[in-house]
């Protein structure tokens, strides 16, 4: 069964990151959060390159870079020449993820990012990639977390 917080309870939770200066939106018509979610994103925010976090009722964006006109939207673009980030979509209804966009000009931070959402993964949960344009990324992911449920 699936935990739900508050909007005020995970709007405190993520207070100890924004106090370091990192960037957390949550979409005004997000009432409330399942755990899993909010977990997914306290611990991309923690990343050291990533500084800026949107969530939505249906995405997770992370990045290290915003869109110069939108404030608030995470750049997560593939083949982006300097931002590092991520996007994945998600299904409570359905219990699946999705990552629809990644991008590191860095190497090693892609891995790092997935580690982060995939730490401690709901064993219930699906995971997909739907389009791979990574030219073996994502099978060097499926292998190290052969465990997990992948469509």
């Amino acid at each position: 069964m699936t935990k739900w917080i508050k909007r005020k309870d995970f709007e405190k939770t993520f207070l100890p990151l924004t106090s370091k200066g990192k960037q957390i939106w949550v979409i005004s018509k997000v009432k409330q959060l399942p755990y899993e979610i909010i977990e997914m994103s306290l611990r991309v925010a923690d990343l050291e390159f990533i500084k800026y976090v949107r969530i939505c009722d249906e995405t997770i964006s992370a990045s290290s870079e915003n869109y110069p006109n939108r404030p608030k939207v995470p750049i997560t673009n593939m083949n982006h020449e300097t931002a590092i980030g991520v996007q994945i979509l998600y299904s409570l209804s359905h219990k699946y993820i999705n990552f629809f966009d990644i991008n590191s000009p860095i190497k090693g931070n892609g891995s790092k990012m997935v580690d982060a959402i995939l730490k401690d993964f709901p064993k219930d949960w699906q995971l997909t990639v739907v389009m791979d344009w990574s030219n073996g990324f994502w099978d060097k992911m499926k292998e190290k977390y052969n465990e997990l449920n992948w469509i």
